[in-house]
């Protein structure tokens, strides 16, 4: 199933999406000499990882790992998303020798901080740019994505990476990027799977409701993005 929407594209077949992926990062790199790609934890990402590994024609040499979004633990805690990122792809890719483990940027948790080291991570960004270039967005049945909550986290103005102590989902305490750092990528992904995802799907079709009631559409504000669905 494959029709086309907002100009943009919608698939059930997670090959399409990271084909639709690998052709925005070529295009990228005809500009510049390094792409950064911005990943969630969780599991609904794990078929585009899967299909990620499939795509020999990417040059992982030229990429740099980012989190979206991160729960304030070290990156060896079971309840890490980098940990998640590291066992459902990166691993294999550090492997075959196609990525560089100088390329991955896990966020680094630092309790002697205030802002337990989201302004280190910042920094690191900005040697990168500053921005994603590329962004995967997983959602919740509470259409959040990365740890952009509806009516919370979403409303914060802040240019880059944003902790909070209130997460309405467990743990409560995590980091994120900022609705402003992932609007400014250049291209977006957003999967909604399962029938769990039913009612942030019809929300994020609905234009009657708005951007802060559904974080999920901020991926409309990205210049190029897909909708991956098993959802009709």
């Amino acid at each position: 199933r494959m029709e086309v929407i907002w100009l943009n594209l919608i698939t059930n077949n997670p090959k399409q999406v990271v084909d639709f992926i690998c052709k925005q990062i070529l295009k990228i790199l005809q500009e510049k000499n390094y792409v950064v790609l911005g990943v969630p934890g969780g599991r609904s990402v794990k078929p585009i990882f899967s299909e990620f590994l499939k795509h020999t024609e990417i040059p992982w040499e030229k990429i740099h790992i980012f989190m979206v979004d991160e729960r304030l633990v070290p990156v060896s805690d079971t309840d890490s998303n980098f940990l998640l990122v590291k066992k459902q792809f990166v691993d294999l890719l550090v492997k075959k020798k196609l990525l560089s483990e100088k390329n991955l940027h896990p966020f680094i948790l630092d309790n002697s901080k205030k802002d337990f080291g989201i302004s280190q991570y910042e920094k690191e960004l900005k040697k990168y740019g500053g921005m994603y270039d590329v962004v995967i967005l997983g959602t919740g049945e509470d259409c959040h994505v990365a740890g952009l909550f509806p009516e919370h986290t979403i409303k914060n103005n802040s240019d880059f990476f944003i902790h909070f102590h209130n997460s309405p989902k467990p743990p409560k305490d995590r980091m994120t990027a900022s609705r402003n750092l992932i609007q400014k990528s250049n291209v977006g992904v957003v999967i909604f799977l399962g029938e769990g995802k039913k009612n942030a799907y019809e929300n994020f079709k609905n234009n009657k409701i708005k951007l802060n009631a559904c974080p999920t559409k901020i991926v409309k504000k990205i210049k190029d993005y897909i909708i991956y669905t098993d959802l009709d």
